[in-house]
């Protein structure tokens, strides 16, 4: 039996335990709650717009332009004490590597979720943001300068169409699992593949997290995914590291991309903001060392920059982003970054 089909076991079975343990859990609980005031429905819009200024610096192959990068909108409604909805379109490119991705964009359903929520337990299904960057995205924060190390470099999409389930039995220790379609919203599966996903995170301190997360999907070839964090982080700082592999990538045999991610931040003076990132992201074949697969898109970025929020819902941040190119033929591409972000 193969180390991915043992995998394939172990996640299926964690998240066959953690089901059984929620609604077992939810029925005592259930039993134990009582109403207390009555309850209102209410909901909320959401709205939250990224853009920026690009400016290149020295000799780099960038381009100076004005950018709307991505607008999320949306409401989110309390259907009853437990239950919610929540509807967001994600108006953006499909593809951001690609050279026209500026000109061109696309409304999909990135949130078109049912949520139920009770104690220390809740499911969701529908179109669901995935667990495997959202405490990622938490501690680094800065996600309408640059995405976080798993979405930046796809090795998985944000968001997808299944059912998942989170559980929280104290405050040390907290799990998550999914049953996805595997192919990220912006596409709708219609084969027999799906995959599977199990998160596992310790709280040692109050504020300092270790997670540990898998998927995996089957073909003729498994594809898996493993990433870990350690951050410790609070509202006004944060230090964190992650080290993140894709096994089989495109369920193609030995083709895996690896790399990590190390990044800080700090505010001070409550509307004043600092940080600073790297980033290292390598393709290989295995056993095959010094032959990547994907030596055009292998390299490692660094990037920094002060942050201003004038009032709460907006974020302003002049910053400096370069790409090293592992391929040696290949030039830098440095500019600097006015990003902008606003949300309701």
């Amino acid at each position: 039996m193969g180390f991915w089909r043992v995998g394939s076991l172990f996640n299926l079975s964690c998240f066959l335990i953690v089901f059984t343990c929620l609604f077992n859990g939810l029925s005592n609980t259930a039993r134990a709650e009582t109403d207390s005031l009555p309850f209102k429905p209410s909901g909320q819009p959401v709205l939250r717009v990224f853009s920026n200024f690009t400016a290149p610096v020295g000799k780099s192959s960038g381009k100076t332009s004005f950018e709307v990068r991505r607008a999320y909108l949306g409401y989110d409604y309390a259907l009853q004490e437990n239950w919610s909805m929540k509807i967001v379109l994600d108006i953006g490119s499909p593809n951001d590597d690609s050279p026209y991705s500026i000109l061109k964009r696309y409304a999909y359903f990135k949130t078109a979720s049912l949520t139920y929520k009770r104690g220390n337990w809740e499911f969701k299904g529908g179109i669901i943001d995935l667990f495997n960057v959202e405490y990622q995205e938490k501690i680094w924060d800065y996600r309408y300068v640059y995405k976080s190390f798993i979405d930046e470099y796809r090795f998985g999409p944000r968001a997808d169409i299944g059912v998942n389930a989170s559980w929280k039995p104290s405050r040390m220790f907290s799990f998550d699992a999914m049953v996805m379609n595997g192919e990220g919203y912006e596409q709708l599966q219609n084969d027999n593949t799906y995959k599977v996903s199990f998160g596992a995170n310790l709280n040692l301190f109050e504020n300092l997290l270790i997670r540990l997360y898998s998927d995996y999907a089957h073909k003729r070839i498994d594809e898996a995914v493993i990433a870990s964090l350690v951050g410790y982080y609070t509202k006004n700082y944060a230090l964190a590291f992650e080290y993140n592999t894709r096994f089989n990538e495109g369920f193609v045999r030995n083709r895996d991309r690896f790399g990590y991610s190390a990044y800080g931040r700090y505010t001070f003076r409550g509307s004043y903001g600092m940080f600073l990132r790297y980033d290292w992201l390598s393709s290989g074949i295995t056993g095959e060392p010094g032959r990547p697969w994907n030596l055009a898109k292998d390299g490692s970025a660094l990037l920094g920059g002060i942050e201003y929020r004038p009032i709460k819902n907006v974020r302003m941040s002049v910053n400096y982003q370069d790409w090293f190119p592992s391929a040696v033929n290949v030039e830098n591409r440095r500019s600097l970054y006015l990003n902008l972000e606003f949300k309701l």
